[in-house]
């Protein structure tokens, strides 16, 4: 078992042995990305990676803390809990073509294989819909500026 702060797994190590990784993603993780949605958060991440048949690893996660994100309603921060357990397909091929809608396709040439992504879409996949916070908690001024807004628009139609 090794302790990372890096979701990279050298591939060819775990052909010979499954890979068991302990890594702890922070704001700095999600800043990196190349995203909009999550803000910051605090998860920690189990990844077991095993080789299989057909030239096919299965990464194996398990991801458990909080996540931030802009609320529905006022736009603030809001602090969601997160607890995931899921699988993901990895395998080489020579060209972009999947067997399945399930599976990554990459090339032989590739050594490392970066779960960043992977954990980015896990986390944001099981996010809830209405990502609001608790009653009372919005931010009133930023309430009170919808309201302000709706009141003025709803007298265009008013006729």
């Amino acid at each position: 078992m090794s302790t990372n702060d890096s979701p990279i797994v050298n591939l060819r190590q775990v052909e010979r042995e499954d890979a068991r990784l302990l890594f702890h993603l922070d704001d700095a993780f999600f800043e990196a990305l190349d995203q909009d949605e999550i803000l910051g958060g605090s998860i920690e991440v189990e990844a077991l990676v095993r080789f299989g048949a057909a030239d096919t690893f299965t990464f194996s996660y398990a991801l458990s803390g909080r996540v931030s994100v802009p609320c529905d309603r006022c736009l603030d921060p809001v602090s969601l809990p997160i607890e995931v357990k899921d699988r993901v397909k990895v395998a080489y091929r020579d060209n972009d073509e999947a067997i399945d809608a399930d599976l990554t396709v990459i090339p032989y040439s590739q050594l490392n294989y970066d779960m960043a992504w992977d954990i980015y879409e896990l986390i944001l996949l099981n996010l809830p819909l209405r990502r609001i916070h608790s009653e009372g908690e919005c931010n009133a001024d930023m309430l009170s500026r919808f309201s302000i807004e709706e009141d003025s628009d709803s007298g265009e139609f008013d006729a």
